[in-house]
Order: structure tokens, then C-alpha cells, then sequence
């Protein structure tokens, strides 16, 4: 049996993750409140990184409005490096609209909307980013431990190219095929692949992909697959007694296991199963507790990393207690548009709900 260790420790020097892809405006229609935070794969999981201890570069399009204020905002209390994020005018950041509704089984789930509640319109979709962004990022001094992207675009192929050409541990995790050659390229060069059995599952050639040293197919509460050396080992997921939101439990699991093998690709000169089984552990165990509250993020705002290192610890005891709904959850007023699509926004009425933005504690 793999040993367990899920002691938190922060990351050493303040190692650097570079990472390009889904960066959005994500607003919570939660069970008492309306909120918003920053999200997206990528945003979540640079994010989550940055709480962690790294050195986090996000690589994306925000336009000049409300919903890149609410991202930028909440990078810059996070502590996440705003470098490589865009300004521009011409651009509408993206936002996602999260509800809760019960399955066939009377479980509450969550469900994506990118529909303007007002209007039906399209919401703001993701823009990749650009090559003069991806040229900004290779021209500066930043030596990235890992790179990870969510999305495929020719700068996104362009930054995992130098970052593994720099020794950096590359890290693809698609939720959507898109352009078939630049997913097959960004397949080539990633060592570590990781998508979920409901996106992608019925890729069957992506499991027998050649170029990934390591393949992760997560299976939502069934737990994960993981591929080493040609071989798949199967991990459950943890049992919780409280289950609030799944949303963002695959981002945790993506930190958790860069947070413990971030040492950038010569990892694999001494990696051995044990040591990768207990990383995805890790990040099973994060995305466990997270499940506990509403949000992608929502562990961060409830709790201090003491707090979490305290939780984990319970959790490896295999006695955890029941967790408390929104402990200690920091917030602070935000007004969100009632009018989110261009549509709406230009016929010049647009008004506030008086909702709140979540931020989390240090």
C-alpha cells in the first residue's frame, strides 16, 4: 500500500509556474449567496499555487471592465505575479456563470452557464493568448519549474516548447480537443497529461499517448487513473461527510500534484510510483476538502493554510470530522452587473446586484 503523507508544506525558494489558458470572471449563484472569484482552470490553479508558496505567472487576455477587476483584484491579494495579463480595450474578459441543480439521485451539482441571464445572450468567451504575449514571457528573466496550459493556441505551443526546452516539467490539461494538430502537438510536448473521464473519455487514443511520461484520467467521486511506465494504477477518492460543490476539485488535484513534483522534469531522473502516487494523493486529498464549500476556491476562502495543514492532517487520519459550511469565509462587497454580454452592456442600462466577492485569508 502507498504511504499517505499529506503534511502541507509550503514550496521551497518560491519556485516558478508559468501557466497560459482559461483565466474568467466566475460568478457562484451559491445556496445564500451570490458571489464572485476569480477562475478558470488555469486561474484556479495559478491561484491555488501562488496560496501554496510558488511563484505564479498567469499568461492571458483581460479587457478594461468589470470582471478583469474582479480577477485582477483578486490575483493581487492571492499574491499572484500580473505580468503577463493583457489591458486591452478591445477585449471582454470572460465570465461563468455557476448554479447548483439536483441529479436523478436528488445530489445538488454544479452546472457552467456562459448564457447572459438577462438576455440569453453569449456571455464574454475566453480569447487565447497572443504570440506578442507568448514573446513577452520567453524574452524575460523567469525560469519556470513548470509550465501548465488548459487550451491550445499557437502562443500556448510556443511557451510549452520553451519551457520544456528550459527544463521545465510541462503540464496539459484539455477539457475540449478543438484544433486536432495543435492538441496533438501539445500532447507531444507535455510530460505530464491530465483530463477527465466526462470530457474526454471517449478518446480512447488519448490513454495510449506515447510522449506523456505520466497520464492522469480523473473519474469525478469514483477517484483517478493514473499511467507510469506503461502501467495504470487506480485511486479512489476520499470520502468526506460533508458534500458541498465539486467545481474546481480537478484544479486542486492538478496544484497538489505539481505542488509536490514541481521540481521541473529532471523529477523523473529519480521518480518512482510511490513517490507520484502519493503526490496525486495530495492533490485528492486538497480537491476533498475543497469539495466542502461552494466555489472552485472555495477552501481558500474559508480557511488559513494552517487551517487547511490542520484538515489534512485529520484527513490522513481517516477520521475526519464534519466540515463546517462558509468557517471563517472572508468577504467584502462587490457589486456584480446585472447585464454581463456586450448586448446588454451597450444599451447603456446596466445596474448592480450588490453580491459579494469572496477573498482569501492569508
Amino acid at each position: 500500500m502507498t504511504r499517505v503523507d499529506l503534511k502541507l508544506r509550503p514550496a521551497a525558494r518560491h519556485p516558478v509556474c508559468v501557466g497560459v489558458g482559461f483565466v474568467a470572471a466566475d460568478i457562484v449563484e451559491g445556496r445564500t449567496e451570490e458571489f464572485v472569484a476569480a477562475g478558470g482552470s488555469c486561474g484556479n490553479v495559478m491561484a491555488i499555487l501562488a496560496w501554496l508558496g510558488w511563484k505564479s505567472y498567469p499568461v492571458a487576455r483581460l479587457g478594461k471592465d468589470w470582471a478583469a477587476g474582479v480577477i485582477r483584484k483578486e490575483f493581487e491579494v492571492i499574491g499572484l505575479e500580473r505580468a503577463f495579463l493583457s489591458d486591452e480595450k478591445a477585449v471582454q474578459t470572460a465570465i461563468v456563470i455557476q448554479r447548483f441543480v439536483e441529479d436523478k439521485e436528488g445530489k445538488r451539482v454544479h452546472r457552467f452557464s456562459l448564457a447572459c441571464p438577462e438576455c440569453g445572450g453569449w456571455l464574454p468567451r475566453f480569447r487565447a493568448s497572443t504570440l506578442q504575449q507568448a514573446s513577452e514571457v520567453t524574452q524575460s528573466t523567469i525560469v519556470p519549474k513548470v509550465f501548465y496550459m488548459d487550451r491550445c493556441s499557437p502562443a500556448a505551443l510556443k511557451l510549452a516548447a520553451w519551457a520544456r526546452q528550459n527544463g521545465a516539467l510541462v503540464v496539459f490539461e484539455p477539457s475540449s480537443v478543438g484544433d486536432e494538430r495543435q492538441f496533438q502537438r501539445a500532447v507531444d510536448l507535455c510530460h505530464i497529461l491530465k483530463f477527465s473521464h466526462d470530457r474526454l473519455g471517449h478518446l480512447r487514443d488519448l490513454r495510449e499517448a506515447q510522449q506523456p511520461r505520466i497520464i492522469v484520467e480523473t473519474l469525478a467521486e469514483e477517484g483517478l487513473r493514473v499511467r507510469w511506465r506503461g502501467h495504470w494504477s487506480d485511486l479512489p477518492a476520499f470520502t468526506l461527510p460533508i458534500f458541498v460543490d465539486g467545481a474546481g476539485a480537478g484544479d486542486w488535484t492538478t496544484a497538489g500534484l505539481v505542488h509536490q513534483l514541481g521540481t521541473g522534469a529532471k523529477v523523473f531522473e529519480t521518480l518512482q510510483k510511490p513517490r507520484l502516487l502519493s503526490a496525486l494523493r495530495f492533490g485528492q486529498a486538497l480537491a476533498a476538502i475543497n469539495c466542502g464549500y461552494e466555489g472552485a476556491r472555495g477552501a481558500m476562502m474559508a480557511m488559513t493554510r494552517d487551517q487547511l495543514g490542520k484538515r489534512l492532517t485529520t484527513l490522513a487520519s481517516l477520521s475526519a470530522e464534519p466540515l463546517a459550511n462558509g468557517q471563517e469565509t472572508t468577504v467584502y462587497e462587490s457589486d456584480i452587473p446585472t447585464r454581463l454580454c456586450a448586448t446588454c452592456v451597450s444599451d447603456g442600462r446596466s445596474t448592480a446586484s450588490g453580491a459579494k466577492k469572496r477573498t482569501a485569508p492569508r
